[in-house]
């Protein structure tokens, strides 16, 4: 049996052994140990240091440096990249419990070393994936929900940023879905969080299911703490009641809408820094003094910057008194809508030179005045002095086809605006705006309205805006040929998202007019039509069909929906009844503005009932 060496013996021989090496050979040696060391895996402080001695030997040979260099090099990236691995792991972890953890966020976007067997949520920053979320449309977005967490986090904040539920329409799956939302609210404070703008639509008549709903609502809105907008569509109109309990819990809304028949808000006017109001009353028969309008416009001075105002044309309404109030010459986003306009309101608008966006959509008590008003504005040094800072104007009216000198007067007006972005100026003759659109260089959303289209007219038109064109909603009464035949026009515009051809006398066949094949046959012709404007522009992601409107799908291969290869499109929901301003996501803010719902607001549509 061998004998053993006690250990100091060991050690004491080998520290001896070492002290009779030369320096190059101690230096040698100290190299060799540490690489021994690192192969088996036991780079630490020990081997640090060994390697930091042997470097500051004298008399090595540049080979023996680099080699000892490369070895700490490669030592110190594997010793940190197995950390950064445990790190990531941790972080992994806490997205899974908290997604939205600030700390999380803040280490995910210091993060300057990226590896390639990372996932790619995690090799950009967070900032770059919110930005190609929030240009992403919801009806796409939904796809993230199935990729990672790290997505899936991001695509519900767009997602449910606004909250669209039903209350008392046909459709019990509606009711269903809201009180699942509400409930949800209740328990999970990270969704309530996530909810920003809330809108209920109403449609009960007085009764214990109203009074019952109305007390489910109040109990769920306490959860939703992060509210910044919220409103209230539909009938029976908010009230009081509802005003006050809206105000104990987010008083500090900056934005309020009231969409109804009748304005009934009593204390409305006790909000304060509200950025936006809009408020839709036919006429001046509801609970509150239509005064209080005026009384939320000078509450709210100095932060009111969006106003929405709407009425109905065919009863007795009046705007004269809110726009009494110092705050019109504030609001950069003014809309007026199925309304009347008087010569003091507008020329109280005409002060609003802070205006970036005007909807002016009704009827004019004196259109000879409105003319001079428009025609009064003048470029001097490049710069108009009527509306100077303008960006978007839609310009609709109603019984003023014949008002030739007034629409005369507003081309002129938008003449050498290379500002301008939106452009909807609904019945004037095709002539004037065809004068007025080469003048328009920044113009990226138009919406037109050609009586006789031919392939001339089409041309006309292509030719006449820029390239650059992103929306674009053109309207018809009569056509040479179907719409879907002029789509290969706007191949043009690389970049177009969005196209609705519209003429308002062809609508979708109806199954209780004819036959059950006729109907088949009928409806295939409808949806080939549409398919076929998709499919002659590549750039469509969105495409508006007599009214209707449809997501453009793209793939290899059909699925659910209508269409085959390449191309499907995937019905959004029609248009309800005093819907306002938003409605279905169209993929951005130039298709949400040219395909407002409530402009015109239209009685006699199928299915807004």
């Amino acid at each position: 049996m061998p004998t053993s060496i006690p250990q100091d013996e060991l050690t004491s021989t080998v520290c001896g052994a070492v002290q009779q090496l030369t320096q190059h050979r101690k230096a040698n040696f100290l190299l060799d140990t540490a690489l021994a060391l690192i192969d088996a895996g036991q780079y630490g402080p020990d081997v640090e240091n060994y390697l930091e001695v042997y470097l500051r030997t004298p008399g090595l040979s540049r080979e023996d440096l680099a080699r000892a260099l490369l070895a700490r090099g490669n030592a110190r990236k594997q010793g940190g990249e197995r950390l950064l691995a445990k790190a990531q792991e941790d972080y992994q972890a806490v997205l899974k419990l908290d997604p939205s953890n600030r700390d999380l966020q803040h280490h995910l976007r210091r993060k300057v070393i990226h590896f390639s067997n990372e996932p790619a949520s995690q090799r950009a920053p967070l900032e770059i994936w919110e930005r190609i979320a929030s240009h992403t449309p919801r009806y796409h977005l939904r796809t993230w929900l199935f990729i990672s967490a790290f997505h899936r986090d991001i695509a519900v904040r767009h997602i449910f940023h606004t909250v669209d539920i039903y209350f008392g329409d046909d459709q019990q799956e509606n009711l269903t879905r809201g009180l699942d939302i509400f409930d949800r609210a209740k328990t999970d404070p990270i969704f309530a969080s996530r909810v920003k703008s809330l809108r209920l639509h109403w449609a009960y008549e007085e009764g214990d299911m109203l009074d019952l709903m109305t007390r489910i609502f109040k109990t769920a809105l306490l959860e939703f703490k992060a509210l910044r907008d919220f409103e209230w569509i539909g009938y029976p109109e908010m009230r009081a009641d509802m005003v006050q309990a809206v105000l104990a819990s987010h008083k500090h809304l900056h934005g309020l809408g009231l969409i109804g028949w009748h304005f009934d808000a009593v204390g409305v006017s006790a909000f304060r820094n509200l950025r936006k109001f809009t408020l839709r009353a036919e006429d001046d028969d509801g609970f509150a003094d239509m005064g209080e309008v005026r009384t939320v416009l000078d509450q709210n001075e100095h932060t009111l910057r969006h106003l929405i105002l709407g009425a109905y044309l065919e009863r007795h309404h009046s705007w004269d008194s809110a726009f009494q109030s110092v705050t019109i010459k504030n609001l950069t986003h003014l809309d007026l809508v199925d309304t009347r306009i008087s010569h003091i309101v507008f020329a109280r608008i005409a002060h609003a030179h802070n205006l970036q966006s005007l909807t002016l959509h009704g009827t004019f008590e004196e259109p000879g005045s409105a003319s001079v008003v428009f025609g009064s504005d003048q470029v001097i040094d490049g710069k108009h002095t009527f509306l100077p800072h303008l960006e978007s104007f839609r310009f609709i009216l109603v019984g003023h086809d014949d008002e030739h000198a007034l629409y005369h007067s507003v081309t002129q007006f938008l003449h050498q605006r290379e500002k301008l972005r939106r452009l909807d100026l609904g019945s004037c003759p095709w002539d004037m705006v065809l004068t007025l659109l080469p003048d328009l260089s920044g113009l990226r959303v138009l919406g037109v309205r050609i009586a006789n289209i031919s392939r001339t007219a089409v041309a006309a038109l292509v030719d006449a805006i820029p390239e650059q064109m992103q929306a674009i909603n053109l309207s018809t009464v009569v056509s040479d040929k179907p719409l879907n035949e002029y789509a290969r026009a706007f191949i043009k515009f690389p970049a177009i998202s969005f196209l609705h051809l519209h003429c308002p006398n062809k609508r979708r066949p109806k199954p209780n007019l004819m036959s059950e094949k006729d109907f088949q046959v009928q409806t295939d012709m409808w949806i080939s039509s549409a398919r076929s404007v998709a499919t002659a522009i590549p750039s469509l992601d969105f495409l508006g069909w007599h009214g209707e409107h449809y997501v453009v799908v793209r793939s290899d291969h059909s699925s659910n929906g209508y269409g085959s290869g390449s191309v499907e499109l995937k019905e959004l929901p029609t248009r309800r009844r005093l819907d306002c301003g938003k409605g279905v996501d169209l993929g951005g803010e130039d298709a949400a503005w040219l395909e407002r719902k409530d402009v015109p607001m239209d009685y006699e549509m199928p299915g807004l009932d």
